[in-house]
């Protein structure tokens, strides 16, 4: 407030913007602005984050500016009716303090409740201190009654909005980010005024983003100052379909974000078209699963897995609904005995996806909120002895009827329920008996009606029951609940109130956010807003270099470096995937060659200080990979060769033998009930650093009460291609009863014994047919089976080769690229004449399909070997980095076993040429794999 106070004392800037600039000049030389940027329009930014006081601190600045200048006319425009109840609601509480501090009272028009005449004669024709409180849909629009003209003559202006406008008065803009739009501003721009815009969040247009600051409180500094309360995430995977990974940021049929947990560490990595989903992130039932598509809202894998996107829309079934119910009561029990003690009375917010869940004629979720909590009140009440706890639980229920819950929802004006009109009013507009403990209500349910500009500093539990819009951020979400806590008397328990101790002050300020396992991401997406939404961020790249600007010698730097590329916490370019200080504290083992604990802990601090992020060069042109076009016409008939539509056929196959191997193994396994777990994380915005603590329950799982039986076995028999006849035979001898206790444990066993034990049994009974004149699409031809002369790196390999290495002229590409180190020696320094057989060109394969039970199969290499009186030679090698061939997984075996069958069965096809599969191991020459082929 004291800088908007000197840059309008500087020249006369309530008339006058022409000096504007100059003052903002002169603020950001004597003082640290963190924002530089100036517009020409007459406007003053404040950024304060959710929860620090941004009503009241405008409320005071029009006091003070009042007093200091004598400006009497003031507009506060809204986005939206809650926002406008809040702030009025906030004028009334603050009456007292304000009258006492400046002698006057605000007078203020709520339109368009109190009217038009209300400002003819309280603004516009008022000589006093008068506020204007509006939302834009009041006037953003010709059809507003405050912009007709007035036909009969009632008023001195033509309309009620131009005579506002008349008076010059200072616009006060909260959430500035919810009011840009176009005929908003367009309507505001006629009042020719200086407006001051107070907001957590700005528009990132460049007409309206932040500028011509004087003020900023940004997250980062509103947590670590002790502003706001800390905010602490209860994942609950209520579901035990949720498998860890879930799809973001999907760029369509080229890329994704897949994040996961493993060892409850957060985990995030792009994925792009082609790559292995098992290697790219490490999870073992995606291991040699290939991405063959990306939709905007599907990932399809080459073993016919698909994955739905992550868009947001989710729908949350009973089960999940009731085990966060759940959650948030019991959250709300074990921190209220201990707040009640100390004066404070504890409020729960809920976020649901429909009124008539709760408000319809069959409500659900407040049908199993009245269950639970029914259950739940009784333990605690019987558990404290406290008497005067008790006394106060007592008054939640009245004739029998609960007390403790009520909804608000957009449109809510009055209901012929009084209950309900009465709970109504106390939510919005009676905050101090909404936190006395004479009032039993507690428990609040809205549709995001309750978003910016209603919040109450007794939230101290959020339950999520509903996705969000893309526009809500979750910054807005917690906001709801970040003020500090206030006991009975209207003291805030701040810091200093609690002893300046951490521990006391988080004992009280911490709000507990409920979300689902569908958003197990939400602790590090909100962790990643606070820094984004702060002037001063942890950057998004690690290098070598950044890491000796920071004061690492060359050893030091290494082993940061490579711990946390070893670990997937960055990627090879140093792009983090993953919180490093949360790593860093939890994985001190992993970084023994610091061996002085004291050094290793002021590294640590460097990923708390703040640094600039790295800048990378998006000017530069993709690097593209040249076919040359002489070695095609030599490679086109092997390319053509290998590349034939096939598809794979099962010959006397004895279904009943199967069947019963399966179904014993299956039976024979005991499996236990699923369990319910919840991982509650709190960020810590000092040490940037994530805590994890886990809880597990027992949980009731009714699989099939969402599904019926008989379309669970056909799409399981899709999925695993398996004749439908078939799979419906083998659940008749399934011990069923598994799926009920954990149905995600029971299915992917039944398809691992399905894939070992069929796909083991039947590979003497397989065979190949082929399509003598189609190929599959691919990266090195388009539909006429023309070359494309150029084609992209990531669809033959993952690193480039060092500017100074040049193929050989044998191979296809003008370029090395590969993915191991082995297939780069293959490409650099394999001999061109091997005895008297000579290679006349070689490739590293983009991807081809080559059909098995497993997936799609592609093999590394392809070479045509000709020589003097033999026969022309297709030789398609396989690569494996493994020391022996016994290292090489199952499934890889598996693999090679039916590609080795499909080039036996090319082999008949085409008697007229030399086909040969081998599979090179480790740094085997090529010379040995040629050995014994005529």
């Amino acid at each position: 407030m004291a800088n908007i106070i000197a840059i309008l004392e500087n020249s006369d800037e309530l008339e006058d913007f022409s000096s504007l600039e100059n003052s903002l000049r002169h603020l950001q030389k004597d003082q640290s602005i963190p924002v530089t940027d100036l517009s020409p329009e007459p406007r003053l930014d404040i950024m304060m984050e959710t929860g620090t006081g941004k009503t009241f601190a405008y409320l005071k600045t029009i006091f003070e500016i009042n007093k200091r200048f004598g400006e009497n006319k003031f507009i506060i425009v809204l986005p939206r009716t809650a926002i406008k109840l809040g702030v009025i609601q906030n004028i009334k509480l603050t009456d007292e303090y304000f009258f006492n501090e400046y002698g006057r009272h605000l007078n203020y028009i709520d339109y368009p409740k109190d009217g038009l005449i209300s400002i003819q004669q309280n603004f516009i024709n008022a000589k006093g201190l008068s506020i204007l409180i509006i939302t834009n849909s009041a006037f953003n629009s010709d059809i507003n009654k405050i912009n007709k003209r007035d036909a009969e003559g009632l008023f001195e202006y033509g309309s009620i909005w131009q005579g506002v406008s008349e008076q010059k008065p200072v616009v006060f803009i909260d959430e500035p980010h919810l009011l840009k739009g176009t005929k908003t501003t367009g309507y505001l721009d006629k009042l020719d005024s200086l407006f001051i815009r107070f907001g957590a969040t700005y528009p990132r247009n460049e007409s309206h983003k932040l500028s011509n600051v004087v003020y900023a409180l940004d997250s980062i500094s509103a947590f670590n100052n002790y502003l706001v309360k800390r905010i602490g995430v209860n994942t609950v995977f209520a579901d035990s379909e949720v498998s860890g990974l879930t799809i973001h940021n999907v760029q369509s049929k080229k890329s994704f974000d897949a994040l996961y947990n493993i060892n409850e560490q957060l985990h995030k990595t792009t994925v792009k078209l082609h790559d292995d989903l098992g290697a790219k992130t490490g999870l073992d039932q995606y291991r040699g699963a290939g991405v063959v598509k990306i939709n905007q809202d599907k990932i399809f894998l080459d073993n016919k897995t698909i994955i739905e996107a992550n868009t947001g829309n989710y729908v949350l079934n009973n089960e999940e609904i009731l085990q966060m119910i759940t959650r948030t009561i019991i959250l709300h029990f074990e921190k209220e005995q201990t707040l009640f003690e100390q004066g404070v009375k504890a409020l729960s917010l809920f976020f649901i996806a429909s009124i008539d869940d709760f408000r319809g004629e069959n409500p659900r979720i407040k049908t199993i909120f009245e269950c639970e909590y029914k259950t739940i009140h009784q333990q605690f009440y019987e558990n404290t002895s406290s008497q005067e706890y008790k006394k106060y639980l007592e008054q939640d229920y009245q004739d029998g009827q609960l007390q403790v819950h009520e909804g608000y929802f957009s449109g809510d004006k009055g209901s012929a329920d009084k209950k309900e009109s009465d709970g109504v009013n106390i939510i919005l507009n009676e905050k101090e008996k909404l936190l006395s403990f004479a009032t039993p209500l507690r428990f609040i349910f809205s549709v995001w009606a309750l978003q910016e500009g209603w919040d109450n500093p007794n939230i101290f539990t959020i339950c999520k029951l509903s996705n969000t819009s893309k526009d809500t951020s979750r910054r807005q979400q917690v906001g709801r609940g970040l003020r500090i806590a206030v006991n009975q008397a209207g003291k805030r328990l701040t810091y200093k109130h609690c002893g300046g101790k951490d521990s006391a002050f988080y004992n009280i300020n911490t709000l507990d956010m409920v979300v689902s396992g569908q958003e197990q991401d939400f602790i590090h997406n909100i962790q990643n807003e606070i820094q984004t939404a702060s002037f001063s961020v942890v950057g998004d790249t690690i290098t070598l270099d950044i890491l000796k600007e920071k004061g690492l010698d060359d050893t030091e730097a290494a082993v940061i470096f490579t711990g946390l590329l070893n670990n997937n916490i960055i990627n090879a370019t140093g792009k983090i995937q993953s919180p490093i200080l949360n790593f860093l504290s939890n994985h001190r083992a992993d970084f023994l060659l610091i061996n002085d604990d004291q050094r290793y802990e002021e590294i640590k601090q460097i990923f708390t200080d703040n640094y600039q992020n790295a800048v990378t060069d998006k000017n530069k042109p993709p690097k593209i990979i040249k076919v040359r076009k002489k070695k095609w016409k030599e490679f086109k008939d092997l390319w053509e060769t290998i590349n034939k539509k096939s598809k794979i056929v099962y010959k006397n196959i004895k279904q009943d033998e199967l069947i019963d191997k399966i179904s014993q193994e299956f039976n024979k396994v005991k499996i236990s009930q699923v369990k319910i777990k919840t991982i509650k994380e709190i960020y810590d915005t000092q040490k940037n650093r994530v805590q994890a603590i886990s809880e597990t329950t027992d949980g009731n799982a009714s699989y099939f009460q969402g599904q019926k039986l008989n379309l669970f076995i056909t799409k399981f028999a899709k999925d695993e291609n398996l004749p439908l006849p078939f799979a419906v035979r083998l659940f008749k001898k399934l011990k069923l009863s598994q799926f009920y206790k954990d149905p995600k444990k029971s299915r992917d066993l039944l398809k691992t014994l399905v894939k070992d034990i069929i796909h083991r049994s039947i590979i003497k009974n397989v065979s190949y047919q082929f399509n003598q004149t189609n190929i599959y699409s691919n990266e090195l031809q388009d539909e006429s089976k023309n070359l494309i002369a150029e084609i992209k790196p990531a669809y033959l390999g993952k690193v480039f080769s060092d500017d100074d290495v040049s193929p050989p002229d044998q191979f296809l590409y003008d370029t090395v690229v590969y993915d191991s180190n082995i297939e780069k020696d293959s490409i650099v320094s394999d001999p061109s004449t091997i005895g008297d057989k000579q290679i006349t060109v070689f490739a590293k394969l983009p991807k081809i399909n080559i059909p098995t039970p497993y997936k799609t199969y592609n093999p590394d290499f392809a070479y045509l070997i000709e020589g003097k009186n033999v026969k022309q030679l297709f030789l398609v090698v396989e690569t494996k980095g493994y020391k022996y061939e016994r290292d090489i997984p199952v499934d890889e075996k598996q693999k090679i076993k039916y590609a080795k069958v499909f080039f036996q069965d090319l082999q008949k096809e085409l008697p007229e040429v030399d086909i040969q599969y081998k599979t090179r191991i480790n740094k085997q020459g090529l010379s040995e794999l040629l050995e014994g082929i005529k």
